[in-house]
């Protein structure tokens, strides 16, 4: 098996599992912000570091209905970027930011062996660190027009 088909493996199944992360909360509709409320208070609240917690504090609960829209368009558009293969750097890059968001909301790292979001991480750069959607990707035609970006 040659390893571009792996690393195009590996980007779909990113793309997948930020796809299946995202359709219950595309289902709950306006009512994301307010599971997403529930999570914070139940869960950032009670584990993250005291950084992290006053970030939540402060800026996300006040903003909540954003920052679930933001969720909700931001894991959309890496799951269509990563399935799709279309400017598969750019959408690692905001999976790794996503991920790594989720790590520090549960009070995890990258290191810790229970959370599947350090996997994630690696995945996605991994992907940001090759050309995975230059194999079975869009990257590919986007490649020939402008061959020297850093987005494919």
């Amino acid at each position: 098996m040659r390893a571009d088909y792996g690393l195009a493996g590996l980007r779909i199944y990113l793309g997948l599992i930020f796809g299946l992360a995202v359709y219950p909360k595309l289902q709950a509709g306006s009512s994301f912000a307010h599971i997403l409320t529930g999570f914070l208070t139940h869960v950032a609240l009670q584990n993250a570091t005291a950084w992290y917690q006053s970030f939540v504090t402060s800026i996300v609960l006040p903003h909540v209905a954003l920052f679930a829209l933001l969720i909700v368009i931001a894991e959309s558009a890496v799951a269509l970027a990563l399935i799709s293969g279309t400017a598969t750097r750019l959408a690692g890059v905001i999976a790794m930011l996503l991920v790594t968001n989720y790590m520090l909301a549960k009070g995890l790292w990258w290191w810790n062996p229970s959370s599947n979001d350090g996997a994630f991480f690696v995945i996605a750069l991994v992907l940001v660190l090759t050309a995975a959607g230059r194999t079975f990707g869009v990257d590919a035609k986007l490649a020939q027009r402008r061959p020297h970006s850093i987005l494919w």
